[in-house]
């Protein structure tokens, strides 16, 4: 934890507060005449050490939010945590949480949000004392339902937790595993840098599919790299995967430059340094239904799915393929 650092961010109306600590509770505090100045007072402070976490404060949920997010893509936070008080019912939400019941007033509600119960007069308190209260309901967050730094999603242990519930519940599920066709030979020639922009452009297609067509128990996940997972009771499942593709496929141009695109591949050394063409990048979904067959647990279920996509890879173009096997 050495080094590790967390930036509070306080929005009022007409002005802006940053606040940056380190682990222990020692740093400064930097006032923005108006949100508008944030971002060079946040370069400031940024230069001083690492780039720090980032938990944004809202009485303007909005605003704080196009605040924090231009940090995070300037490189002046590693990651976006947007607060409200509990008592706001407006609070943005891209995925609801799949645990039972409501949510707890410092539950994870979406990708890098948490909803945390403040004291009425948190807007004055000291900030130590305010980045202690907030600090900890993030870690507590964290700790419950993990979340990938790079897209906000959950990663593969609140996804094994998932499963396994469902499964001992005797509650079947539609589980679809995807990932980017070409993905290495994309970062080979344009950089992790872009390839983290395509990984991102997934995350948003999946989430955005799985809220249209899905259920509010529904799970997606980020389970490293550029694979991805969606646990779902919806029976409109394959118009999730078909939103997905087709959502995906739309993007896929423009992470490319004019030459790629007119020819509609690149080229780059294979894994045996033999120069190849690879396709514009597709995305593969293999998909199981647990209601058609016996899962013994999530072990069994994750090397079914992966089997069920390795063939939906084997072919051209994006891919959804359904196992349809029984038993």
């Amino acid at each position: 934890m050495r080094g590790h650092s967390f930036a509070v961010l306080v929005v009022e109306p007409g002005r802006a507060k940053l606040s940056r600590f380190n682990v222990e509770l020692q740093g400064e505090t930097l006032w923005a005449a108006g949100p508008e100045k944030l971002a060079q007072a946040a370069a400031r402070a940024s230069g001083r050490g690492g780039r720090p976490e980032l938990v944004a404060v809202a009485a303007e949920p909005q605003i704080a939010l196009e605040l924090a997010e231009e940090l995070r893509r300037r490189g002046l936070a590693r990651s976006v945590f947007l607060i409200t008080p509990a008592e706001d019912e407006e609070a943005p939400a891209e995925q609801e949480p799949a645990a039972e019941g409501p949510p707890g007033p410092e539950e994870l509600i979406g990708p890098g949000r948490v909803k945390v119960a403040l004291p009425t007069d948190w807007s004055a308190m000291d900030p130590g004392d305010l980045l202690l209260h907030l600090v900890n309901a993030v870690i507590g967050a964290q700790a419950r339902n993990p979340v990938s730094a790079l897209t906000g999603l959950p990663g593969s242990p609140v996804l094994r937790d998932d499963v396994e519930r469902r499964l001992s519940a005797g509650e079947p599920f539609i589980f679809l595993y995807l990932d980017i066709d070409n993905f290495k030979a994309y970062n080979d020639v344009y950089g992790f840098g872009r390839g983290d922009i395509v990984i991102r452009a997934l995350a948003k297609e999946v989430v955005e599919a799985t809220r249209r067509c899905g259920t509010p128990t529904d799970l997606c996940v980020h389970i490293g790299g550029d694979d991805f997972a969606v646990v779902t009771t919806s029976p409109r499942y394959a118009e999730i995967a078909r939103e997905i593709t087709a959502g995906f496929a739309g993007k896929v141009p423009g992470f490319y430059d004019a030459e790629a695109r007119a020819r509609k591949y690149i080229e780059t050394p294979s894994r045996r340094g033999e120069p190849t063409r690879y396709p514009l990048m597709t995305v593969s979904i293999g998909g199981v239904n647990t209601a058609l067959r016996r899962i013994e647990g999530y072990l069994h279920l994750t090397e079914i799915a992966a089997e069920v996509k390795g063939y939906a890879k084997a072919l051209e173009g994006n891919q959804f393929v359904m196992d349809r096997r029984r038993g």
